[in-house]
């Protein structure tokens, strides 16, 4: 409850935002599937995502497309994962000091590890690159993806210190739910592994019998792969990722639209150390960072690669030692494998990928804090001013959520020769009726990027809404052009075609949307059926 109502205190402003942000639009407002607890639809939508995909009908029948719906219910699971982090960091403190001497934790309490993994749990919390996760609604793919991966830690735990199958059961069900939630959940094996090894592992047990525990969980997590070998045609873009020339040959080493391997790679070097930093000092946040690609090893990659490797070197030295501070930084690389190694993604940096991550750097700072030998209060200062520094950047960061305008206002700002954030900059503007400034960032959306097809085709409707027709067709034409699959170009090109009297390209427009998985206007269709006669 406490968690909660800190939360609910945190999130207060963008909780009650009355705007769908970005990817939202695709995977919530348009995104026909989830208007019915259709399984097989859904699970067509959203392959991999399914369960979440299942969650945003649940929302849709219980409240429609109401924001504040999917957004408390995004809050809530980061408050059930908080929570959850409390269960794991308790373990594991317990697990490892029972091995060790006394505890140092003489705080007085029935158990001494109580006080620590509250303070792990708050700071996981109020972090502020959660910010991102639990605001944006589509990002309940990585809620879930880490709640379900959390959860099944934790019972994997109570399996293995009390040898009660019961646990095991419930740890393969929940392993099971996390593969419908995201791809990053494919780690959660090699990351049980090491839990294991660090923690769990007990002298007189042979290899096969410790691989024999994490071979279910490997095979449970084959489904990942599986799934996006036969990503079907309806996934929405946000489920359909894996590279593919045709249904028969998908590439899922690669995500569509990315870049080469190896600049990819070297790019994920400084991103990796960007995210250290993030955790560290979470300041200068970006929805939409405009970040350097990194085509050869210059001397900024050569150093994220050093620092990395002495990370890296840490862990190993601190093993035997230091055990706990060896394992957070694993839990960080591992966490992070997926989305920033080998596996070209179409953008290079998100907050959200630092979701799971962050579960690591909370366990190191609270490693960090409570093992020294020193006064209990000064250690609760240092955890209180901790917790307080946080808070205040959450408050403010999430000021900036607090709706759509907000949010791009500040992205063009901080990333001003990136396109994306005009576009949607524009949008807004649009929506206020503020229809100069929107053009103009239209128009300066373009000039960045000439092959966005969004920005065409928002500008399209605005020439539209001034009565000018055929500007507004020759930009529909220009962005279907460069993405034949643009389903928002279809629609508004469908109601230009109205407006001009040709009435059957505008229902085979409206058709072709559909057939993309798109929700058009109902009247709309229905009139030019009966226009038509078809």
């Amino acid at each position: 409850m406490a968690l909660m109502l800190y939360g609910l205190a945190l999130y207060f402003i963008p909780l009650h935002s009355s705007s769908f942000y970005f990817d939202d639009r695709a995977a919530i407002v348009n995104n026909k599937a989830i208007t019915s607890i259709d399984i097989p639809k859904i699970f067509n939508a959203f392959n991999t995502r399914s369960l979440v995909g299942l969650s945003f009908a649940l929302n849709y029948k219980w409240g429609g497309l109401h924001p504040f719906g999917y957004r408390s219910t995004n809050l809530l699971i980061h408050c059930l994962n908080a929570f959850l982090v409390y269960l794991l960091v308790r373990s594991t403190l317990t697990l490892y000091y029972s091995r060790r001497d006394p505890s140092p934790f003489g705080l007085g309490m029935t158990s001494p590890f109580e006080w620590p993994a509250f303070f792990a749990s708050i700071l996981f919390l109020c972090h502020p690159i959660q910010t991102e996760p639990v605001n944006s609604i589509t990002q309940r793919f990585v809620l879930m993806g880490a709640f379900f991966y959390l959860l099944t830690f934790f019972l994997y735990i109570q399996y293995r210190t009390r040898s009660q199958k019961i646990y095991l059961f419930a740890s393969l069900i929940t392993a099971l739910a996390a593969m419908f939630c995201k791809e990053f959940v494919v780690t959660l094996p090699l990351m049980l592994a090491v839990y294991d090894f660090y923690f769990l592992q007990e002298k007189a047990e042979s290899w096969w019998k410790r691989c024999r525990r994490i071979l279910p969980f490997l095979i449970i997590a084959l489904i990942v792969p599986l799934l996006l070998l036969r990503t079907p045609h309806e996934a929405v873009g946000v489920a359909n990722i894996a590279d593919s020339t045709s249904a028969h040959h998908v590439d899922i080493s690669r995500a569509k639209g990315a870049i080469s391997r190896g600049e990819y790679f070297l790019t994920e070097l400084n991103v990796v150390r960007t995210y250290v930093r993030l955790l560290f000092l979470p300041i200068h946040q970006n929805f939409d960072y405009d970040y350097p690609l990194s085509s050869n090893i210059d001397a900024r990659t050569l150093l994220s690669a050093a620092f990395l490797l002495c990370l890296l070197a840490i862990s190993v030295i601190t093993y035997r030692s230091y055990r706990l501070i060896s394992f957070c930084i694993l839990w960080f690389f591992i966490a992070l494998s997926v989305e920033s190694s080998l596996i070209p993604i179409g953008h290079v940096i998100a907050e959200y990928r630092l979701y799971l991550s962050s579960v690591g750097f909370t366990l190191l700072v609270t490693t960090l804090i409570y093992t020294r030998q020193t006064d209990q209060k000064k250690l609760n200062i240092i955890a209180a001013v901790i917790l307080i520094f946080f808070s205040v950047l959450t408050y403010q960061r999430n000021a900036v959520w607090k709706d759509e305008f907000t949010l791009w206002n500040d992205t063009v700002q901080k990333s001003p020769h990136k396109a994306r954030g005009y576009n949607n900059r524009g949008l807004e503007y649009y929506r206020q009726g503020k229809f100069n400034e929107a053009m103009a960032d239209f128009n300066k959306a373009i000039e960045i990027n000439p092959d966005y097809a969004a920005a065409y085709s928002n500008r399209s409707v605005l020439y539209g809404f001034k009565g000018n027709l055929a500007e507004a067709m020759m930009g529909f034409n220009k962005a279907i052009a460069i993405n034949p699959n643009y389903t928002d170009a279809y629609r508004n090109r469908a109601f230009t075609y109205y407006q001009l009297k040709e009435y059957n390209n505008a229902l085979e427009d409206l058709d072709k949307a559909q057939k993309l998985g798109a929700v058009v206007d109902p009247q709309l269709l229905n009139a030019l059926k009966q226009i038509t006669g078809r």
